[in-house]
């Protein structure tokens, strides 16, 4: 993901969004990555799950707050490299 710093004022408060199959850990997952890459994550005020119409995917919305570029692009690689993640908006 390239991220063109210009358009962005940090520290940004964005929501991800994370896209996978229902019985995946993708909850779990999500967290770990955004532990590692935040310096303070809440998930008990910060996460919130979207049962796809069908229910056969989740969507873990993530609400977070990133201060530079290069922690958004490793967000971005951590999650879309894992298994789990089908897609990240």
């Amino acid at each position: 993901m390239t991220v063109n710093e210009h358009l962005w004022e940090f520290p940004h408060a964005m929501t991800l969004k994370v896209m996978g199959a229902v019985d995946a850990p993708l909850e779990q997952v999500v967290i770990a990555i955004l532990d590692e890459h935040l310096d303070s994550f809440d998930p008990n005020d910060n996460i919130t799950l979207v049962p796809s119409s069908k229910g056969n995917f989740v969507s873990v919305n993530a609400k977070i707050v990133v201060h530079n570029k290069d922690q958004v692009a490793a967000i971005y690689a951590a999650l879309n490299a894992n298994v789990h993640v089908k897609v990240v908006f």
